[in-house]
């Protein structure tokens, strides 16, 4: 570990100089688009304001800093005798991962400012992205579990918006229902990795758990429980096996939204968290990782083989790449886990955001619709095929160093295993699913191919982002790895091993290339239909879990309609009976009761009444005959 610097702040002011422009700045619009109606335009260039004001002050304020660990603490609150604080880490891991979001975040809101253009609710559209995009930026700097778990939650939220924001759309509002149900899976495991970890260290400050490793026992029972549930949170982030069902369907969301989130930046959150805190898995939980990842690389590249939805073909890829970063942190090497993180955002962000293009176009996301877009939009085309070129791992592209140095470092360690047989198989696959959708985008039509030229908005993100996924933008050489300006990673790749992975990308190109069963994947065919059902793991979970939930709903629905109401409305009208006898009651005894008294006293007055003559004769006789009835009574 690096020699960390501290520093105790009194304020948020003091924690970090850029905070106010980088953090809150983004903020600020969010709040302001949210309840304040602009016109589109000024939405726009504000949004991409905010993220330019950021970007440079990330490098002007926080780039200095990247090179020594430097924690800042700021004490939160107090519960009892324990203290729980704000702690933010920036080192080169965080100056990386932020200097990615914000050049990804930047192209996709140029590119949205075209192709969601007359949008219902394009203010809120841009509110969303720069939410999402603060909630990210404080996830990454924070060093306190119990601070990333707010802002883990707040990414979900921000997701779970966009994913719907097509509101009419109910095939969006179904989307988005089933990621943030599953997310809440994994938050559950978060949570619960949290209490363990706090439990057992009394704090949730990662660098003070790490500090205490030192010097304590790694076989903790606690350690064992907390890096499982850990592992349980990311699977559900990160959309890996077998939490990874709710990627795919997401893809009802906008298609700069997949660029962004669903590919580069949110599901990434899980692959950083484990950068962060694998210092205390123990070996059994990285033998679990290492599962999960290798089963989510293959069973995603099979799966994205068979569709033709080029979005889903995409979001399975995602899955898979995700497992690949996944696959070299459990086997101990964070850095080409970073590395490809990096790389992946570009490549990933850029065939998005050019399917985005196609899809602008043909008006359709079958990708046997999509033919004649090579010659309608060749820039989008072009820009395409480099970052497909960069998602197999073809030389000259960024992602053949980061791809082939994963697999070049599992098999250094372990040899040809299983578990590496399959990785290499992964590799075959990824570059079979990626062209078939190449070849179907340069196949010819019978419609016009006339070149047309669309908005720089949406042609100049894609560019962008291309020369991020060539090897220029890490290493002055496009074969050796060693001459990085990106210093993170100095992994050496053996040129005839290097080689061989690029033959066996090939191989699966021109099996698409020769074989039409591959590119045209009949339905009719049992395997492919049940690759594209995604083997069906969507419709036993909806078995197992949702058909039953749904079923004591139903019971539940059916018990409060004939049970709870009727004993409610029984109960009503046995108070309206209580209360009508009571009425009558009142009305007829009570009232009847004092009506007679009151009738009594009447006549009596009445009958005294006729005594009350004013002649003293009159009064004198009447004493009389008092005086005698009492003497009557007396003798």
């Amino acid at each position: 570990m690096n020699q960390a610097i501290t520093y105790q702040v009194d304020s948020l002011l003091q924690v970090l100089d850029f905070s106010a422009i980088g953090f809150l700045l983004p903020l600020l619009f969010f709040i302001l688009f949210s309840f304040a109606r602009f016109s589109e335009k000024i939405i726009y260039w504000a949004a991409i304001v905010a993220i330019l004001a950021s970007y440079g002050s990330l490098f002007y304020f926080l780039k200095p800093l990247v090179h020594s660990h430097q924690y800042y603490i700021l004490d939160w609150f107090s519960i009892a005798q324990s203290k729980f604080q704000i702690t933010l880490l920036i080192d080169e891991t965080c100056f990386w991962v932020l200097s990615m979001i914000h050049l990804v975040t930047l192209m996709v809101i140029i590119f949205s400012g075209y192709y969601m253009k007359a949008e219902l609710r394009f203010e809120k559209y841009f509110a969303y992205i720069l939410f999402f995009f603060t909630a990210m930026f404080g996830l990454v700097l924070s060093n306190n579990l119990f601070l990333t778990y707010i802002f883990w939650e707040l990414v979900g939220f921000a997701s779970y918006a966009l994913i719907g924001f097509w509101r009419t759309k109910e095939s969006a509002i179904l989307a988005n229902k089933k990621a943030f149900i599953i997310n809440r899976i994994g938050d559950l495991g978060f949570l619960a990795a949290i209490c363990i970890l706090f439990n057992q260290f009394q704090t949730l400050n990662i660098h003070s758990i790490e500090v205490m490793l030192q010097t304590s026992p790694k076989d903790l029972p606690a350690l064992y429980f907390a890096s499982f549930a850990i592992i349980i949170a990311v699977i559900a982030k990160s959309a890996q096996f077998p939490l990874h069902v709710w990627l795919p369907d997401a893809m009802e969301g906008p298609t700069p939204v997949s660029a962004l989130i669903h590919a580069a930046t949110m599901v990434i959150a899980g692959v950083y968290l484990l950068l962060r805190i694998t210092f205390f898995f123990p070996p059994e939980a990285l033998l679990f990782l290492k599962y999960i990842a290798i089963i989510s690389m293959v069973m995603a590249s099979l799966f994205a083989i068979a569709q033709q939805d080029i979005k889903k073909i995409l979001a399975y890829s995602t899955i898979s790449q995700i497992g690949f970063m996944l696959f070299a942190i459990s086997i101990g090497n964070q850095s080409l886990a970073l590395f490809h993180l990096l790389t992946h955002a570009f490549f990933k962000a850029a065939l998005f955001l050019t399917a985005g293009v196609f899809i602008h176009e043909k008006k359709s996301q079958d990708i046997r619709n999509l033919s004649g877009v090579a010659q309608q939009q060749p820039i989008a085309f072009i820009a395409f095929s480099i970052a497909a070129a960069a998602l197999i791992g073809l030389p000259f592209t960024a992602a053949y160093f980061s791809k082939e140095a994963i697999l070049f470092a599992a098999i250094q360690q372990h040899g040809l295993d299983v578990f590496n047989t399959l990785l290499l198989f992964s590799v075959l696959l990824t570059s079979i699913y990626i062209a078939r959708i190449w070849f179907y985008l340069f196949a010819k039509n019978n419609s016009s191919n006339t070149p047309r030229t669309k908005s720089v908005a949406m042609n100049l993100p894609i560019i962008v982002l291309d020369m991020f996924s060539l090897f220029i933008a890490f290493s002055a050489s496009p074969f050796h790895l060693q001459a990085f300006w990106f210093t993170i990673v100095t992994e050496t790749i053996n040129p005839i091993f290097s080689i061989s992975i690029v033959f066996l990308s090939v191989l699966g190109i021109l099996a698409v290339k020769f074989i039409p069963a591959i590119l045209l994947m009949d339905e009719k065919n049992t395997m492919v239909y049940f690759l594209k059902n995604g083997a069906f793991i969507d419709r036993f979970y909806e078995f197992l879990f949702v058909k039953p939930i749904q079923q004591i709903a139903t019971l539940l629905k059916w018990l409060d309609k004939h049970v709870v109401d009727a004993l409610v409305n029984g109960i009503a009208k046995l108070a309206i009976v209580i209360a009508n006898c009571s009425d009558w009651f009142d009305r007829n005894i009570i009232d009847g009761l004092v009506n007679l008294i009151a009738l009594i006293a009447k006549r009596f007055g009445d009958i005294i009444r006729i005594a009350q003559t004013g002649r003293v004769q009159t009064y004198f006789l009447l004493a009389l005959m008092l005086m005698a009835m009492v003497a009557w009574f007396i003798y």
